[in-house]
């Protein structure tokens, strides 16, 4: 910024302001010999002088030398110092500018003191010269002007994962629809036997230089002596660790170690993606609509289930406040299931079935289904069990049609399984197909045949794919009218109902069919061999 130079009248103009200040300043203090204070002041060698200096650098900065010159202020050359810090590995540079007509440094002036310091090193000449120059009329402060090489410290020793594995474990698949873009979460997971770290030996430091021309030591890494948890074995002669079991890569310095469950602290929602892991799996809150976990053993769900999928391979599966699925829920475990209530979803276990209450859904199990805590009622949908069904309340007193299954074998229930899949893959891809065409329409103008626009191609391919989807969706629902006749095969088991059967339940064991008509209470359907028909007998 160029100044100019005060005129005459401003000068005097100055003056009179000073003058009405020191006369006010007189007023509060009394009596004063401003200039002897102000002389003592500035020839002191302390804080307060050098507080002073920068006031009056100010004032010349802003209102020009002229104001020095006004106050009786001598000129000062300018001045700086070099600092250097602890390490010996950099230089700094304060420049403070001149006062009034006072000369400013030079670049010779900081190298001499350079010199003098042995500084020889390291020395920026660049910096050096654009410190300098802007010291002529305003303070530099910190300008790094030697700079040395800092010793580099060799490495610890370290474990070193090996990312081999992929984001879906070994015999899991991709969920068929996707959320938030396909993404899944990374829970880093391997496989039994699968080679997953290696130690990393300790490295010799790099020397360094200070600035004045010294060599800086360094000093060697450390070994690293491992500490494999209980899940993970080491090869201590090829330097590789490897996982005795599946689940996730612990890893904290030395300690390295195979977690064999999952833990999530709030929800599975979009923000996690879809789970898969081979181990365990223990969720605080829900698993959201679209969301798909699965894992190899257990899954416990402290929330609910929404509209996703649940699914262990080996284990079995807990859901503390049950599942509400919109008719496109679902769980499935090779083991057991125990869930609070069951909404308009499907539920299969390899094993026993338990829940309070189930309305239109599909509950299917290899050994037993119970509903018989809490409310204990089976409103619509289909029942099917390998040997037993025991249940309070069976179908509803508005005549909900409510079917019974006995004589499930396992392949027929992994076979249903699939099915249930498909279906519900189906259903979930039409119903999100149908919205997209209802919300962007398929008008006349956008089909003309002579002049076809991009929005039309694009609603006459989701047209398209709705009616193959229907008929697919037509296909999976004659295969569950052929399993319903592989079914009619065995003929043992029994349906206990320890309240009340409602008109409308069908209950079906073997090839044999028992309509009920009206309300029965504490009953037990059975197969007949002899008659070849099932018969209900009073429990007592």
């Amino acid at each position: 910024m160029v100044r100019r130079m005060l005129t005459e009248s401003e000068i005097l103009d100055l003056e009179n302001r000073l003058e009405r200040v020191l006369v006010d300043l007189s007023a509060v203090e009394g009596d004063l010999d401003v200039e002897a204070e102000f002389q003592s002041a500035i020839a002191a060698e302390s804080a307060q002088a050098d507080e002073m200096y920068e006031e009056i650098r100010q004032m010349s900065r802003r209102f020009g030398p002229h104001i020095i010159k006004l106050l009786g202020f001598p000129a000062i050359p300018g001045g700086f110092a070099v600092r250097v810090d602890r390490e010996k590995t950099v230089a700094e540079l304060d420049v403070t500018p001149p006062v009034s007509d006072g000369p400013a440094i030079s670049a010779d002036d900081v190298r001499r003191r350079l010199d003098e310091m042995g500084v020889v090193f390291g020395i920026d000449e660049t910096a050096i010269t654009a410190a300098v120059e802007r010291g002529r009329t305003e303070p530099a402060k910190g300008v790094v002007i030697a700079k040395g090489v800092p010793a580099s410290p060799g490495h610890d020793g370290r474990i070193e994962l090996i990312r081999t594995w992929g984001a879906v474990p070994a015999g899991m698949t991709r969920p068929a629809a996707e959320a938030a873009g396909g993404l899944i979460a990374d829970l880093e997971t391997v496989e039994k036997d699968q080679k997953i770290a290696r130690l990393v030996a300790p490295t010799a430091g790099t020397p360094g230089k200070d600035i004045f021309g010294k060599e800086i030591a360094a000093g060697a890494g450390r070994p690293l002596v491992p500490d494999p948890g209980p899940n993970v074995s080491f090869d201590a002669l090829a330097g590789f660790f490897y996982a005795k079991e599946p689940g996730r890569v612990i890893l904290d310095e030395g300690c390295i170690d195979i977690e064999k469950m999952m833990r999530f602290a709030s929800d599975i929602d979009i923000s996690v993606g879809h789970v898969l892991f081979p181990g365990e799996i223990l969720v605080r809150g829900w698993v959201r609509t679209g969301l798909s976990v699965q894992a190899r053993q257990d899954i416990v769900i402290e929330g609910g289930v929404e509209s996703a999928t649940v699914t262990s391979q080996e284990g079995s599966v807990l859901v503390a406040r049950g599942i509400q699925g919109s008719g496109f829920g679902m769980i499935q475990a090779a083991g057991d299931v125990r869930v609070k209530f069951i909404e308009h979803a499907s539920v299969c276990a390899g094993g026993a079935l338990q829940t309070e209450s189930a309305v239109g859904s599909t509950l299917a199990a290899g050994e037993s289904v119970t509903v018989t805590d809490g409310r204990g009622v089976v409103i619509g949908g289909t029942i099917y069990a390998g040997e037993r069904v025991e249940v309070r309340d069976l179908g509803a007193g508005t005549g909900e049609p409510t079917l019974v299954h006995l004589g499930i074998t396992p392949d027929q229930l992994k076979a249903l399984s699939r099915l249930k899949q498909r279906m519900q893959a189906i259903l979930k891809s039409l119903n999100d197909a149908e919205l997209a065409l209802a919300h962007f329409g398929l008008s006349s103008e956008s089909l003309r045949p002579e002049a076809l626009t991009d929005d039309g191609r694009q609603m006459l391919k989701l047209a398209k794919t709705i009616l193959v989807l229907k008929t697919r969706q037509r296909k999976i629902e004659i295969e569950e009218t052929k399993f319903m006749e592989s079914m009619k095969n065995r003929s043992t088991g029994t349906v206990d109902v320890r309240g009340r059967v409602h008109p409308g339940v069908r209950i079906q064991i073997g090839h044999a069919l028992y309509l009920v008509s009206e309300p029965i209470s504490w009953v037990r359907f059975k197969y007949d061999p002899d008659r070849r028909r099932i018969k209900a007998i009073p429990l007592v």
